[in-house]
C-alpha cells in the first residue's frame, strides 16, 4: 500500500453488476433505469468498444465512446470513471475533476476516487481545491495512510508545514515504517527549525534504502541546511545519477554550487532545469544573474 506517486494506488473499482470480461473496466448490464436511445445489445457493444480502445490508449477515440454510454445512462459510475481516467490521459484536467466529482457522488464506494480527484485539482494548480478533495478522502478512511500522505503533501507544498508536521506524525503512528512520511515530516521539520529530528530521520531511511531518491533528496536537503555541503553534493549526485529527470536534485545542487560560488557549474543546472521548463521565470531569473557575473 506504501507508495510514492499519485497513479500509485492500484484500486479495483466497484461495479454494479460484474459479468465475466477481462479489460480495464468490467461490463455494466444494461438495465432499465437507461434514459436511453440505446438498446441493451448495443449498448453491450459499444461497451466492449470503449475498452478495447481503453486497451490500446487510443484515448480520443475512446472518449465519445464513453461519453455517449454517460449520456443515455447518468446515474452509472462506472462510465464516469472511465470518463474521468481518459480525461486524465489526455491532459483535461477540469473535465477530469469533474468526472471525478461525479464518481464520488454516485459510486457505491467513492473512496476509489481517492487520490485522483485531489490529483486533478492539483494539476490545474487549484490547490484549495485539491486540499479540500485529499480531506474528503481521508475523511472517508480516516486510517489510511496513503489518504494522510497525499493530504499532508499537498499542505506542505501550498504552505502549511505545521499542520503538515501533525499529519506525517499521525501516519507513522498508523504506518511507522512509511519511508514517504518519514521523509514528509523530515522536510517539515527542517522549515520548522528542527534539523537535529530532520537529520535523525534520514540517516535512518538512507541506511534503510540508500538507492531512494526522495530519500537522498531529503537527505542532501537536510546536509546542506546544515553546513555540510560536501556531504549534501554526495547525496544529491548519488540522485541524480538514478533519476536524472527528477529536476529536485538539480535545483539543490544549483543552490549548493551557488554558496561555494561555482557560477559554472550552477548554471548548468539551471539549464537543465530550464530545458523541461522553458517558462519557469524563477529559474531564468536566477540563471541570467549568474551570468551576468561572469
Amino acid at each position: 500500500m506504501h507508495s510514492t506517486r499519485s497513479a500509485f494506488l492500484a484500486i479495483s473499482l466497484p461495479l454494479l453488476v460484474v459479468l465475466l470480461y477481462f479489460g480495464p473496466f468490467s461490463r455494466p448490464r444494461v438495465r432499465a433505469v437507461a434514459t436511453s436511445r440505446l438498446g441493451a445489445e448495443e449498448s453491450s457493444q459499444m461497451w466492449d468498444q470503449c475498452n478495447t480502445l481503453y486497451r490500446a490508449k487510443k484515448y480520443e477515440d475512446a472518449l465519445p465512446c464513453v461519453l455517449k454510454l454517460h449520456e443515455n445512462y447518468p446515474g452509472s459510475h462506472i462510465y464516469m470513471e472511465m470518463a474521468a481516467e481518459i480525461y486524465g490521459h489526455l491532459g483535461r484536467y477540469q473535465e477530469e475533476a469533474q468526472f471525478w466529482e461525479k464518481y464520488f457522488d454516485h459510486a457505491p464506494n467513492p473512496v476509489t476516487a481517492c487520490p485522483q480527484i485531489g490529483d486533478a485539482y492539483w494539476k490545474q494548480g487549484k490547490e484549495k481545491e485539491a486540499v479540500s478533495a485529499y480531506q474528503r478522502c481521508l475523511a472517508l478512511e480516516p486510517d489510511n495512510s496513503d489518504n494522510i500522505l497525499y493530504l499532508a503533501r499537498a499542505l506542505e507544498k501550498s504552505g502549511d508545514p505545521g499542520q503538515a508536521a501533525q499529519l506525517y506524525q499521525r501516519g507513522l503512528q498508523v504506518s511507522p515504517g512509511y519511508t514517504d512520511l518519514q521523509m514528509g515530516l523530515a522536510r517539515v521539520w527542517l522549515r520548522l527549525g528542527n534539523p537535529a529530528g530532520a537529520k535523525s530521520l534520514v540517516d535512518k531511511a538512507v541506511q534503510k534504502s540508500p538507492n531512494n531518491v526522495d530519500v537522498l533528496l531529503a537527505a542532501g536537503l537536510v546536509y546542506s541546511r546544515q553546513g555540510d555541503l560536501r556531504t549534501a553534493k554526495q547525496y544529491l549526485e548519488h540522485g541524480v545519477k538514478l533519476s536524472e529527470g527528477y529536476l529536485d536534485f538539480h535545483a539543490a545542487l544549483a543552490g549548493i554550487a551557488e554558496d561555494e560560488k561555482n557560477y559554472p557549474e550552477a548554471i548548468l543546472h539551471y539549464n537543465r532545469i530550464l530545458q523541461d521548463h522553458p517558462d519557469d521565470q524563477s529559474t531564468r531569473a536566477k540563471r541570467d544573474a549568474l551570468m551576468a557575473k561572469q
